[in-house]
This record gives structure tokens, sequence and C-alpha cells, in this order.
């Protein structure tokens, strides 16, 4: 079995090291108060069945974002929503770009799907172009994904772009996944989002997650928007009904009220992502800031995550994204002490 993703701490464990992790994109902030004071309280949701149906955290979110909670299903994570929207829709075909989170590949050809990648030009910085479009006319699959900010590249795509995606969707029948999961970190949501969208878009699906933001990976909670009700009644039933434990419906619920902790992510992260820039920009490195709590970049150091495994950090190889390839790795945006150690490491290293 080969894991393709970061945060793989514990093969490490098992050789009783600690590594630091740099390989996934959590919140250096680490769980905010008030989930972790549902967490402490939170045993009597281990006694009896969880609500099928998340109506409680369903009504949190739809009260944090102002849309109806009859929009949002929960799931156990957003990967398991991507999972529940391939199989629960079973589109034919769909369109990934590439890089990209490889999820959404892996989730619509194990529901027997085809796959049809567009490809993001590195000369062009990976951005999505004008050129998507005329691969979704091209092409006119069932299902179109995509991730903004793009995971691993950190880079937005502009509102009005995204828009011209949607219409040409709709216009063609083709279902639009938006993965929203690392947008809460730009503090742009109301820039970049379509969730104000949901209605003129009954072809559109928004997905988020606590996992990142809230810095829940262990907690497993996602969530989707769709206007669409066919969408929400497929999604979920392609799902077993209790997928959401009693304890993650208490932690998301209070995670929402954590205003102050939000707050402080917004402060922190665009903070602690410009000094990393800072520090690694001298290397001789390509570097791609992005926007979210995560870089890109490109190194000719070969098996540089190898190396800087030796000094007690993981990084993440991007090698086995498709578009990417040898040479290109992404490291999480983490506190300023920890983020002081990858500088000096790869300093240590590179020069």
């Amino acid at each position: 079995m080969i894991y393709e993703h970061g945060g793989d701490i514990y093969s490490h464990l098992e050789k009783g090291v600690k590594m630091l992790d740099f390989s996934a994109n959590i919140n250096p902030l680490g769980l905010p108060p008030q989930v972790s004071a549902a967490l402490a309280s939170a045993q009597a949701a281990a006694t009896v069945y969880p609500d099928p149906y998340c109506r409680a955290l369903c009504r949190s979110i739809g009260e944090f974002y102002g849309v109806s909670p009859e929009k949002v299903v929960c799931g156990n994570g957003a990967a398991d929503l991507i999972d529940r929207i391939a199989y629960g829709l079973k589109p034919k075909t769909a369109l990934v770009t590439a890089p990209t989170f490889s999820e959404y590949e892996k989730s619509v050809t194990r529901a027997e799907g085809m796959v049809y990648r567009h490809i993001l030009k590195e000369n062009q910085g990976f951005e999505i172009g004008e050129d998507i479009l005329e691969a979704i006319r091209e092409k006119k699959p069932q299902m179109v994904f995509l991730c903004n900010p793009n995971n691993p590249t950190g880079l937005l795509t502009e509102k009005p772009r995204l828009l011209e995606i949607a219409r040409l969707c709709q216009d063609l029948g083709t279902t639009l996944v938006v993965d929203e999961c690392f947008l809460d970190f730009t503090g742009k949501e109301s820039r970049y989002s379509l969730m104000d969208s949901l209605e003129d878009f009954p072809n559109l699906i928004i997905l988020k997650a606590f996992t990142k933001f809230f810095a829940m990976p262990g907690i497993r909670l996602g969530y989707l928007l769709t206007a669409n009700p066919h969408f929400r009644e497929a999604v979920w039933a392609a799902g077993q009904p209790w997928s959401v434990s009693g304890i993650a419906q208490t932690c998301g619920i209070a995670a929402l009220k954590d205003s102050a902790y939000i707050q402080k992510t917004l402060e922190e992260i665009p903070r602690l992502r410009q000094e990393l820039v800072k520090a690694l920009t001298p290397l001789p490195i390509t570097l791609y800031p992005g926007t979210a709590n995560f870089l890109l970049f490109r190194s000719d150091y070969p098996a540089l995550d190898k190396k800087i495994q030796e000094k007690g950090i993981l990084i993440r190889n991007c090698g086995n994204y498709p578009g990417l390839g040898e040479g290109f790795y992404r490291v999480a945006v983490k506190s300023q002490e920890d983020n002081q150690k990858l500088s000096e490491a790869l300093i240590q290293v590179l020069l």
C-alpha cells in the first residue's frame, strides 16, 4: 500500500522517531480553544448514535455563511464527500486540472468514470487560464473539479473566470465541484467564493472542511453546499448514515463559534507566510508563494525531501502530482519557531 499524501508521521513513529511535519497544511495555532472545551465535554455524544443528518451542525454552518441549512451535507472530511459525489452522481467523464488534489481523479476512477486532465503550465505560473473553457467545450465532461486556491500551487482563480466556467458548465449540463477548503486562510472569501452563486447555478457544489483552518484533521469533518436537492440526496445516500460522529458534530459547532480564533488565524497566517517567503527567497529554488497556508517550490537538489528528513523534518514531495514531477516540493506555513527550523535546514542543505 502506497500512501500518496502528506502527514505520514506514523511511519517514523513506528521507528521511534518524532518528525517536525511540514508535509501537511494544518493551522499552526492548533485546536481552537472552544473545540478543546467541546472535546472535554462531549462524552455523552459517544454513548448514542449521532444524528445522521447533522441537523444542529448544518444549522450552525448555515448561520455562519448566511445560507439555508438545507443546502448543507456533512461528511467524514472533504475526501469522504469527494468519494460520495463520485459514487452518488456517477459521472462517466470528469475534467480535473493538473496539478491538483489527487482524490478528485481517484474517486471518479473508483466510481468507474474516465478523467481528462487539463494541464496547468509552469511558464504561466500554473494559473487557470481561458484555455480551460476550450477544454470543457471540447471534452464536454459530466463533471469538472476545481480547487480554489489550488493545492499544491496555492494560486487563486479570479471570480470572473470561475463564473465563466460555472455558466459554461450549466449550459453543457456539467456538474461543477469547487473545492474551497483552503479559501478560509486567505481572508478573501467574499471576493473569491462562489457561495453567493449557489442559487444561480443548480449545477454547482462547493466543498469545505474543518480539517485545515480549524486544525481538526484527526476529528474528520467536512461539508458541501449546493442548491440542488438531487445532488444533496444522491451524495447523502452514497455514504453510510453515521459517517459523522457525534463528537465531530459537537466540535464543528464549537469551532464556528470561536470568533477570536478565526480572527487570530486571519491575522497570523499571512504574516507567517510572508516571513517564510522572505526566508526562502534567497535560496537556489523557484518559489511559488500562493495565498494559502503552504508554499510550493522547485529545487534541482536531488531527493531534497530525503535530505531534509535526515534533519527531522518532513516536507511534501510533489513528484507524484500529474503536471509537476521530480523536484517540486510543498511546505506548510507553521509557527515562527518551526518555520525558522525549516529555513535553517534548507540553508544547510542548499547553500
